[in-house]
């Protein structure tokens, strides 16, 4: 008879950053029914498309990273990074950009995925 081998739990750093990256695609759903409801300014309706994608891009990273594979974690970093500087970059270019920028849930979140992918148990876990 055969062993059952047990599977090795995603780290509690894993288990974070996709608890996080579903709750950022949830945010963007709802953002985008409510832009898309509201019958957005037309600036928006352009934009409507890319974050679709981005929402849609987040919750199939989030939901990957059970299988381990390392593209999962770069495209999820990848991802959050330019989250992150897309976050930072509208207040600077505006002139507007002091702390509470940087306290922004937008910013926030996404650089909590960020360090949290790249810290050592995360990368054992993608690594296989």
């Amino acid at each position: 008879m055969t062993d059952v081998i047990p599977a090795e739990p995603m780290p509690g750093a894993v288990r974070t950053a996709r608890g996080a990256m579903i709750l950022q695609s949830g945010f963007g759903l709802f953002f985008f029914a409510m832009m898309a409801a509201a019958g957005a300014p037309m600036l928006l309706v352009a934009l409507l498309p890319l974050l679709l994608l981005v929402v849609v891009a987040l919750g199939g990273l989030a939901f990957r990273c059970s299988s381990r594979r390392k593209w999962v974690r770069w495209c999820a970093v990848a991802v959050e990074a330019v989250t992150v500087g897309g976050n930072i970059a509208g207040p600077v270019l505006d002139g507007e950009f002091g702390w509470r920028t940087l306290i922004n849930l937008g910013v926030v979140l996404p650089l909590a995925v960020v360090i949290a992918l790249l810290t050592p148990s995360a990368a054992r876990w993608f690594d296989r």
